[in-house]
């Protein structure tokens, strides 16, 4: 794609805009990522949370996975009062 010239200063226009839209966007992608995460974190405690409870009232033993997921968030607790 070839670019047509208008002259400096409206190249130079053109040119600031489209840095400033691609920041722009940087800053919605990174934004929407932290909010993503954030969901994704809190939907993993819930599904560790309800397994945690079912097993307790059934009285078996919960899966690895939760073990490692609670022993990091106690361990963070406890670093990080």
């Amino acid at each position: 794609m070839t670019k047509t010239s208008f002259g400096e200063y409206f190249d130079d226009q053109r040119d600031r805009m489209i840095k400033d839209m691609q920041n722009k966007n940087t800053q919605l992608n990174n934004a929407w990522r932290e909010d993503y995460d954030k969901r994704q974190e809190k939907k993993k405690h819930e599904r560790f949370k309800k397994e945690l409870e079912e097993c307790n009232e059934k009285g078996i033993e919960i899966s690895q996975e939760c073990k490692t997921y609670f022993k990091k968030r106690f361990e963070w607790g406890r670093r990080n009062p």
